[in-house]
């Protein structure tokens, strides 16, 4: 394996050792794909919006600038964009008409929360299946902060770099997506 830094691989690549692109497509593929998926919510489509993420990585790789930020973020970065990109010819890109410009919600930011906390509402359900179910009905900006995340395991500071949104606005809405997720998985009391 090999023990360079992400940083370190690209700037091989970039110097012309081909290989050194290969292994950071190895490492980050699987990462890439998952956060795609979880937007858009078809394997084929997520597939071919990876390819096209790792295509303008190594387009781009050139223009890439290590002092502005790490590897994975600006990797990131240019997976949102793409995936919004193809969210917006596909239509699928629903945003609240209660959001302003900041992305908190004058409805929701204002609810008291008496209901199970999140990861309550995650241990009541035992197929991933049902929590995918579930993320497919949030909209796509709060789906992309799950994604990343609690699947690619970055900080709501590293989000916000890949978002390009301030702290706050990635927390706020981490939490409302939380809610959101909550409200979907949970039964309808009567």
């Amino acid at each position: 394996m090999d023990e360079r830094t992400d940083e370190e691989l690209l700037a091989a690549s970039v110097e012309g050792e081909n290989s050194a692109f290969d292994k950071l497509v190895e490492r980050h593929a699987a990462g890439v794909y998952s956060f795609v998926l979880r937007l858009v919510g078809d394997s084929r489509e997520a597939e071919d919006i990876t390819q096209d993420i790792f295509l303008k990585v190594w387009q781009s790789r050139k223009k890439y600038d290590i002092h502005a930020s790490r590897f994975k973020t600006w990797m990131f970065r240019i997976a949102r964009n793409t995936t919004i990109d193809y969210l917006r010819k596909k239509k699928y890109a629903v945003f609240s008409e209660f959001d302003d410009a900041e992305g908190t919600n004058s409805i929701t930011d204002t609810l008291a929360d008496s209901e199970l906390l999140p990861d309550e509402a995650f241990a009541a359900h035992e197929t991933a299946e049902e929590v995918r179910t579930a993320l497919l009905t949030l909209s796509p900006k709060y789906r992309e902060v799950i994604a990343l995340h609690y699947t690619n395991h970055m900080t709501l500071e590293d989000i916000s770099r890949v978002l390009q949104e301030s702290h706050n606005t990635v927390k706020s809405r981490h939490r409302r997506a939380l809610l959101a997720l909550r409200a979907a998985l949970l039964p309808t009391r009567t």
